[in-house]
């Protein structure tokens, strides 16, 4: 028989294994945003949109994305028939529970765009648990979906390169590559459009909160997404 020693050491190992097998097992909740009051009202006008939509491309995102510079949206993205589902605030969460309530229940789009997971860091999730929550956000539009093509983007930089956001956002866009090819998903970084030679950010692309996207910022994000989504050309 072991000594007690190497037994209790047996046993440490056993539970730390069952642990991390629960973990892989217990599946992302939807959540909702208990801190908005209009955000119910918010996602049952976005799903009441969509239902009358014919959107071709449908954006799905939080603050960066609802808060497209209004001049670009209006005469490089909308044209395309896109439809923008930004909510600021959001982590992958509250993008599950408005896809559990009706975000998607319209006709299938040629294209869904979705980027999502910054605000995580913030609420203190590990870089594995967010990405394995925007996966589950992936399974789940690829199930309402399934002939539509998943546009999935990385995280951008935010603050400058020796934040320790930045590792994280490093291991989520990482972790994300590897849906590259799997169930209509494409993945794009688009990083390095936002970053100086020594990477930190090009100041110019964002605003004083260093996370936000200034005017300038959705030209560049618009331009590299240009060629993606076949959106029509800059005007001169």
């Amino acid at each position: 028989m072991p000594p007690p020693g190497q037994i209790f050491g047996l046993l440490c190992l056993l539970f730390l294994v069952r642990l991390e097998a629960n973990g892989q097992e217990v599946p992302w909740e939807p959540a909702v945003r208990s801190e908005s009051a209009d955000w119910f009202q918010t996602v049952k006008e976005q799903a009441a949109a969509v239902k009358q939509s014919q959107a071709k491309i449908i954006f799905i995102g939080d603050s960066l994305t609802e808060s497209w510079d209004e001049e670009i949206w209006k005469t490089r993205v909308a044209p395309a028939q896109a439809l923008n589902l930004g909510v600021g605030g959001e982590g992958p969460q509250h993008v599950l529970w408005r896809i559990d309530h009706g975000i998607l229940d319209g006709p299938a789009p040629e294209s869904v765009v979705l980027m999502i997971g910054i605000n995580n860091f913030w609420r203190e999730f590990t870089a594995a648990d967010t990405a394995r929550g925007i996966e589950t956000i992936v399974a789940r539009i690829h199930d309402r979906h399934p002939t539509s093509r998943i546009v999935l983007l990385g995280l951008l930089p935010v603050y400058e390169a020796a934040s320790p956001i930045r590792p994280w956002i490093g291991e989520i866009n990482e972790r994300l590559k590897r849906l590259d090819g799997r169930d209509k998903v494409e993945f794009f970084d688009l990083s390095s459009g936002f970053l100086e030679a020594n990477g930190d950010q090009r100041r110019q692309l964002y605003v004083e909160d260093k996370v936000h996207l200034s005017k300038t910022g959705y030209v560049v994000l618009t331009h590299a997404l240009a060629p993606i989504l076949k959106l029509p050309a800059a005007t001169p």
